[in-house]
């Protein structure tokens, strides 16, 4: 149990948006789009079939210019509550037979809608601090599109 908490991260947010807002920021591939990924990555393609058992492609360059595909299928929806979907890096040796899952759930809160996001099963630490990284910069782009 240690370990895996070791290979998890947590990030809360207190959005100023209501929870549908939200929601479809995360389910909508057009919203999606507009605030997916971290600010030192340039997103080419964004692709997402947002259905239980539908896909998801994320096509980008990071801070290096080198080229990546993040894939991932969707497990759960639960309109204005929760989504779930796995997540998996291509070409990249540490995620060779390895898949994370992300959970995002909404709750109300203080006038808007508390987020908690957690990525779960991450192969190793460095991936995990990555991915806090990550995650807080694309939560920073998509809390000023939503929370206008």
């Amino acid at each position: 149990m240690a370990q895996a908490e070791k290979l998890s991260l947590e990030i809360k947010r207190l959005i100023k948006a209501p929870r549908d807002r939200v929601y479809a920021a995360w389910t909508d591939p057009a919203q999606l789009k507009q605030w997916f990924g971290p600010d030192n990555v340039q997103t080419h393609d964004l692709v997402a079939d947002v259905r239980v058992g539908g896909t998801f492609r994320w096509d980008l360059s990071n801070s290096e210019g080198e080229k990546m595909t993040c894939r991932g299928e969707y497990r759960e929806l639960h309109p204005d509550k929760k989504i779930v979907f796995t997540w998996q890096w291509q070409d990249d040796e540490d995620w060779q037979d390895h898949v994370s899952i992300v959970t995002v759930e909404l709750d109300d809160a203080g006038g808007g809608t508390e987020l908690r996001l957690t990525h779960e099963q991450l192969p190793n630490e460095e991936s995990r601090d990555g991915h806090t990284r990550g995650w807080n910069s694309a939560l920073d782009k998509f809390e000023k599109l939503v929370g206008r």
